[in-house]
């Protein structure tokens, strides 16, 4: 007959963890108000408007400087506007709908003065510093984005 094993008891420990649980407070920089509107919209509308005062459109083939205008404009086009964009910008207009958003949003990203960040020098003011247009530029540019 084979023998029998005996297992000893284990130990049970009684001591306490010293792991300290994470904190779950937020700073108060961090946290945002849920106060239902879109505060994204907002800046959106904000940066349509300063690009209006400034003229960005003649200058730049995509027509705007924010990537979060460029994807809302994209968003509202069709096949052939979207190809019709590409050719404009120098885009050969092949692929689908999401090759073409694709495409283009590369091109705004590498592009100098629109999605890279890249600040073209103007030789003249754009606007009258004196005007009316350059007061509202101002104000924009003071409130922030």
């Amino acid at each position: 007959m084979a023998k029998k094993k005996t297992t000893k008891p284990r130990k049970t420990s009684n001591a306490k963890a010293t792991r300290k649980p994470a904190s779950t407070q937020k700073s108060i920089e961090k946290m945002q108000v849920a106060d239902g509107k879109d505060s994204m919209a907002q800046s959106i509308e904000e940066v349509k408007d300063l690009e209006q005062l400034l003229g960005v459109q003649q200058a730049n083939p995509f027509r705007t400087t924010s990537e979060a205008v460029l994807t809302e404009r994209m968003n509202e086009m069709t096949l052939t506007d979207l190809q019709s964009m590409a050719i404009g910008v120098g885009i050969l207009p092949s692929g689908n709908k999401l090759a073409l958003k694709t495409k283009i949003m590369k091109a705004f990203k590498s592009h100098g003065g629109a999605g890279a960040g890249y600040n073209i020098g103007f030789q003249k003011p754009l606007v009258d510093p004196s005007s009316k247009a350059a007061e509202d530029i101002l104000k924009i540019s003071r409130e922030g984005f």
